[in-house]
């Protein structure tokens, strides 16, 4: 309609069609202005905002991993859990987590967190040395993307889960569940704070919950374990890569 008006010769017409378009760029500054806003507004509350999925079959179905299968689980690699590789934990194996996971070494839920990333480190180990991750580099790189001896923080979160998984089905968790894959990112931070993935483990007396995450590590080092709100906030207070304490683990 506009069009048509402006190919008239009424100057009536034309000035009726100048005010409607400068209308009409104001209405859309203003539009422009407002969504400028909104979305400051919405950066400012969702900056480090974390989303633990409702069930693991969520996390699972959206990159169409398998869960585990009795002491079987199909271990993630090649970014985005592009290839899946089965690894069945023989009973020499369970046999190994048991003793890692003794009571000795899980007196109390601090004790527990540490033994769990000793078992974590030792299962990545074992299995990397069969379906070929031991080759993993930390963090991630092009290079890396589509190698199925590489893996990004999604396959990370997702084996380590599937680990969890087989600790939890064997009993060997006595102060913590097994929590779904959660997704935190801070949007503030640009680029680099791009969505990252990480496994849950949950106090079952206090209700914290604690981001397992070893993605920034070489393949088969235990994996760091942080309370979720202190979990990806600035890389300057993660602990990644350093000595593992009492104080990663409180």
């Amino acid at each position: 309609m506009l069009a048509t008006q402006g190919r008239g010769t009424d100057s009536h017409g034309v000035g009726t069609i100048k005010r409607t378009e400068h209308l009409q760029g104001s209405t859309l500054l203003a539009w422009a202005r407002r969504g400028v806003i909104v979305m400051l507004l919405s950066a400012s509350v969702a900056a480090c905002a974390y989303h633990p999925d409702l069930s693991f079959d969520a996390h699972f179905q959206r990159y169409k991993a398998r869960l585990p299968e009795g002491d079987r689980v199909f271990v993630c690699s090649a970014y985005g859990c592009r290839t899946q590789t089965g690894f069945r934990f023989a009973d020499a194996h369970i046999a190994q987590l048991k003793t890692l996971m003794s009571a000795a070494h899980t007196a109390t839920a601090e004790d527990e967190r540490r033994a769990v990333a000793t078992t974590l480190a030792w299962m990545e180990r074992r299995v990397g040395d069969v379906v070929g991750t031991s080759a993993d580099r930390p963090a991630d790189d092009m290079a890396g993307n589509g190698d199925p001896t590489q893996m990004d923080c999604v396959d990370i979160a997702t084996n380590l889960t599937s680990y969890l998984i087989i600790l939890d089905r064997h009993k060997l968790l006595r102060h913590h569940s097994v929590g779904p894959v959660i997704t935190k990112e801070d949007w503030l931070r640009g680029f680099a704070g791009w969505p990252h993935y990480a496994a849950i483990l949950k106090d079952n007396k206090t209700g914290q919950q604690y981001a397992v995450d070893g993605w920034l590590l070489a393949s088969g080092k235990p994996p760091e374990i942080v309370e979720t709100q202190k979990w990806y906030i600035d890389d300057r207070d993660i602990l990644f890569g350093k000595t593992v304490t009492a104080a990663n683990h409180n």
